[in-house]
């Protein structure tokens, strides 16, 4: 941890279950009032109800090849701005959008990425599970062995950040087998109530997740006021 003092910061932690437009307006929101200075950097905690989203890098042909199956699950499709390929959001996943300003963190958006890998990496061992991250962009997220436990894919605009990270705490896994997660064909995906072989519920995650990211962004994390 830094040896200055922790920089405040603001978490916007959303109850229940968010529809991703209502997420991605305050997000935006959120990024607007960032880059005008008007708030410190901020975070956003919730869970979405069940959508798929699709980076800037899906190939929609081989990667949606079955789109009506989601759609008889009730499962929206989402075109979004972050990078990465086709991810699903749900109940039981615990999904962070950071809205930070990169101009003070050296405007680095690898080493960024990889701090958000190192927060929920230590955050799943603080758990009982051994976590890692695996080379190569098409890896990027974290892995329990072969198994996808995190998905993290990003937007700068102005080096402000906006979209964020995943983390799959004790979701329905079904949905990631109607498309092709990540880009990935063969990924096996696992959640950390699965690897701990007990419920691993937000309320037990949360607060070690916003402990970790605090280390590694030397943050402190205050209540967004009204």
């Amino acid at each position: 941890m830094s040896a200055t003092a922790a920089s405040a910061a603001y978490l916007m932690d959303l109850p229940g279950l968010t529809p991703y437009p209502v997420a991605v307006r305050e997000m935006e929101n959120l990024a607007g009032a960032r880059s005008q200075q008007a708030i410190p950097d901020t975070l956003m905690l919730l869970e979405h109800e069940p959508v798929v989203t699709l980076g800037t890098r899906t190939d929609i042909a081989a990667e949606l090849p079955h789109p009506a199956l989601l759609e008889q699950r009730g499962i929206p499709v989402v075109e979004v701005a972050r990078g990465g390929r086709a991810t699903y959001h749900g109940p039981g996943q615990l999904v962070g959008y950071p809205v930070l300003d990169l101009s003070a963190m050296g405007r680095d958006l690898r080493a960024y990425v990889e701090m958000l890998e190192g927060a929920m990496i230590d955050t799943l061992t603080d758990l009982g599970i051994a976590a890692e991250a695996r080379e190569g962009e098409e890896h990027t997220g974290v892995w329990v062995e072969d198994r996808k436990i995190a998905s993290i894919g990003v937007h700068v605009a102005s080096w402000i950040t906006t979209h964020g990270f995943a983390l799959n705490l004790d979701c329905d896994l079904e949905p990631f087998d109607l498309f092709v997660g990540c880009g990935l064909q063969e990924t096996r995906y696992t959640t950390a109530s699965l690897e701990a072989g007990r419920p691993v519920t937000r309320a037990e995650a949360q607060p070690l997740l916003l402990a970790r990211l605090g280390e590694r962004f030397n943050r402190s994390w205050e209540t967004l006021p009204a």
